[in-house]
């Protein structure tokens, strides 16, 4: 009975000790989006930039995988009116995205992201003003 104590609370120790050292992964709310100025008009198109952010230190990620981004007029009240999104090349650290809204307005941007090392997908809107 004792030997079985003994054996018990070495293998809970061994498991504390174990779970203290190994590293520990960020989730996806640990990371937000943020617009980075104005968009800027392009043609016909609205370029927006935007950079994501780890929130505990504020630093930012920028060798993040962006694989998905789509815009709708949801803060206007019109979510099913979509409108193409290209994105463009990072450049350190802020993503850019063309945007070719139908009309002037409020525009929600959604993105979905994969960081280095996270095992959990970013997901993010931004609300930009596009002025078409």
């Amino acid at each position: 009975m004792f030997r079985n104590r003994i054996l018990a609370s070495t293998v809970v120790l061994a498991c504390g000790f174990a779970s203290s050292i190994l590293p520990a992964h960020a989730v996806a709310t640990d990371y937000r989006f943020e617009l980075v100025g104005k968009p800027q008009l392009s043609g016909q198109k609205d370029i927006v930039q935007i950079r994501l952010v780890h929130s505990t230190d504020g630093k930012p990620v920028p060798d993040a995988v962006i694989f998905e981004s789509t815009a709708d007029m949801g803060p206007q009240g019109m979510p099913t009116m979509p409108a193409p999104v290209k994105v463009l090349p990072a450049k350190g650290g802020v993503y850019s995205f063309e945007v070719d809204p139908g009309m002037a307005g409020t525009w929600a941007l959604h993105l979905a992201a994969k960081v280095q090392g996270e095992p959990e997908t970013v997901r993010g809107t931004i609300n930009v003003d596009l002025v078409k």
